[in-house]
């Protein structure tokens, strides 16, 4: 395959990936008098906001276009970041609240849509590999906004790290506007013929009557999905996936503690597996394309599912610590290999079921047992720690291998 070159679309990446609070995103919210049990709720909100928001935002998407919808995400992130900077200065719970569903808006647009805008650009053989790449830019910014906050937080503080990251959204915002427009030969045949079934159908309407019974149908193309038992099989696996990512970004420190770890190794190793996470482009680019290349990868998603709930099933119970250090570097990475070829399904199933014209409000449709659980689990964070955490780590291992046999079953 063709070596990808930089793109907008990858400084986009890059730019939202330098997150300077990152690290302390969490002492943004405490040091302005918000406790850890508000923090949570907030975060609930969010997920909240999320869940409610997807399927309309991804009807605006497939209208309006995914560049333009990726363009106002991108003005979404600024105002949101702009909001807890805001938030922060004046210790202001109400503006965090504003913030929070100002972000979840943001995300909103986001989701899906990066996703149906890639498969657009890059097709099915160039998809995976163009996904990695981009991931890996935000990944790059993410280790370098990480290395540079501590010393922006001597020299500044909290407020020069909220600013620092303030500055780099409105040069995302920027950027945007230089992203390559997707192909819409595909959208605006199926349009067509949507349209001009319609028309047969209902000649004596007026053409209001006609876009509103076109609108209802697309609704219940989309929700007709469901029918489908493997978009349930979708919706579980993302669910699963989205917890994972919530034990690996919350409670890394806890697992360093319970083994005696200083507390302080952990910027390093979050910079290690970060490292580490870049490794999934190449290791992508490897794979096989084209009609012999499909056939040859359809065991690859049960096959990394399989590895990676392995390692969360380890890494719960074992404490001797060289394997435990080993396991936080290349847990991300093992995560990230089914999460990638599991996009990479979600695409092909919305060509499968022939909801390409709406394939972002369909891949929000899907992404919304995401926002569900998360909104559960973060509810419920408190009842995750009194059950401990190694078992959280043992259960998300054991569903992950799960859903890699259900796989094994309807890839055959």
């Amino acid at each position: 395959m063709k070596k990808l070159k930089f793109d907008s679309y990858d400084g986009v990446c890059f730019l939202n990936g330098l997150v300077f609070f990152a690290p302390v995103a969490l002492l943004v919210r405490t040091q302005a008098g918000v406790s850890e049990h508000v923090f949570f709720l907030l975060q609930a909100l969010l997920s909240g906001v999320i869940f409610l928001g997807e399927i309309p935002t991804g009807f605006i998407t497939d209208k309006i276009g995914y560049r333009k919808s990726l363009i106002l995400a991108q003005v979404l992130l600024l105002g949101a970041r702009s909001l807890l900077l805001a938030a922060f200065v004046s210790r202001s719970l109400a503006l965090f609240v504003v913030e929070a569903v100002v972000e979840g808006t943001a995300t909103c647009f986001t989701s899906g849509t990066g996703s149906a805008y890639l498969y657009d650009l890059y097709g099915e053989n160039g998809y995976l590999v163009k996904t990695a790449h981009a991931e890996n830019f935000g990944t790059a910014g993410f280790i370098i906004s990480t290395v540079a906050y501590a010393g922006i937080y001597k020299i500044s503080g909290m407020e020069g790290l909220l600013i620092t990251t303030v500055v780099m959204d409105i040069i995302a915002v920027v950027c945007s506007f230089y992203l390559r427009s997707e192909s819409s030969k595909t959208i605006i045949a199926d349009r067509k013929e949507m349209w001009l079934q319609a028309d047969i159908r209902q000649q004596e309407n007026s053409a209001d009557t006609m876009q509103k019974k076109q609108e209802k149908d697309s609704i219940r193309q989309i929700l007709a999905v469901f029918k489908n038992k493997k978009a349930f099989l979708f919706v579980i696996s993302l669910a699963i996936f989205s917890i994972a990512w919530l034990l690996i970004n919350f409670f890394y420190v806890e697992k360093l503690e319970n083994c005696g770890l200083p507390v302080e190794w952990m910027s390093l190793i979050i910079l290690s597996y970060s490292a580490v996470q870049m490794l999934a482009e190449p290791i992508l680019e490897k794979l096989p394309v084209g009609k012999n290349g499909k056939s040859g990868r359809k065991k690859l998603p049960a096959v990394t599912a399989v590895t990676a709930g392995v390692a969360f099933l380890l890494f719960g119970v074992i404490k001797f610590r060289a394997a435990v250090l080993l396991l936080m570097l290349i847990l991300p990475l093992l995560l990230n290999l089914p999460e990638y070829l599991l996009m990479d399904l979600e695409n092909q199933f919305v060509d499968e079921t022939e909801c390409g014209s709406q394939r972002a409000a369909t891949l929000s449709v899907l992404n919304m047992g995401v926002n569900l659980v998360e909104i559960l689990t973060l509810s419920a964070s408190a009842f995750l720690t009194k059950i401990g955490i190694q078992w959280c780590f043992v259960f998300v291992g054991g569903f992950l291998m799960a859903i890699a046999l259900l796989f094994a079953r309807i890839q055959k």
